[in-house]
């Protein structure tokens, strides 16, 4: 982990495209300011990590389903009347 300093008012710039600014600092307490392209999404980690788990449950929930309709689709079906032994 790269660690800086910095003073309320200074920036980093991060590849070259994203700058960060201290804002504010209040007791234990820091507001960043984000300047980035638009193509870059910029989040807090927790919204990250749970958009990510919400992503895989779908994946499990989606690949799930289709296993089980597989294995339904396997097991033949049964006439419902079938036709008597020839005699």
């Amino acid at each position: 982990m790269l660690v800086f300093r910095r003073k309320v008012g200074e920036t980093v710039v991060i590849d070259g495209r994203i700058e960060v600014q201290l804002l504010e600092v209040t007791g234990s307490r820091v507001k960043l300011g984000f300047t980035a392209p638009p193509d870059v999404t910029v989040m807090r980690k927790e919204l990250f990590l749970t958009l990510e788990e919400n992503r895989r449950a779908a994946e499990f929930r989606a690949t799930e389903s289709f296993s089980g309709l597989a294995a339904r689709l396997r097991v033949p079906v049964r006439p419902s009347n079938p036709k008597p032994p020839p005699a």
